[in-house]
């Protein structure tokens, strides 16, 4: 009996490609709050790595803990209208560590807007 083969251009699905939501390469500065079981929180600061619909990879530059609830910011690159910084953030559990690199599964997100402070009109002051 002759066994069948895969043609040679034929796409698998590796491990990596599994996933639900595809995630987006994005290299932004990000900063976090660990909530603490003891009602304390810890700031630490980091990059983003890659970004879905539903997670966040980045590195961090404290040693997280996979089951730990984190608050994440991140300045997102283009204002609102040209004149109001845009703030990304997410609140999720960290579901896997890698030395310095996390990841995180959110469950709340939002865009915020950050006041840039008084901004004079052409003609005005």
């Amino acid at each position: 009996m002759k066994r069948l083969q895969r043609p040679s251009g034929s796409a698998q699905r590796d491990d990596a490609e599994r996933r639900a939501h595809p995630r987006f390469p994005l290299v932004l500065p990000l900063r976090y709050t660990v909530f603490n079981p003891d009602q304390t929180k810890t700031v630490g600061s980091g990059h983003t790595i890659n970004l879905s619909s539903s997670g966040l990879c980045f590195t961090a530059d404290t040693q997280l803990a996979v089951g730990q609830r984190l608050e994440v910011s991140i300045q997102w690159p283009v204002q609102l209208q040209g004149c109001a910084q845009l703030q990304l953030l997410l609140v999720g559990e960290v579901v896997r560590t890698s030395g310095s690199t996390a990841a995180l599964r959110f469950d709340q997100h939002q865009f915020k807007t950050l006041s840039l402070g008084p901004k004079l009109v052409a003609g005005r002051r």
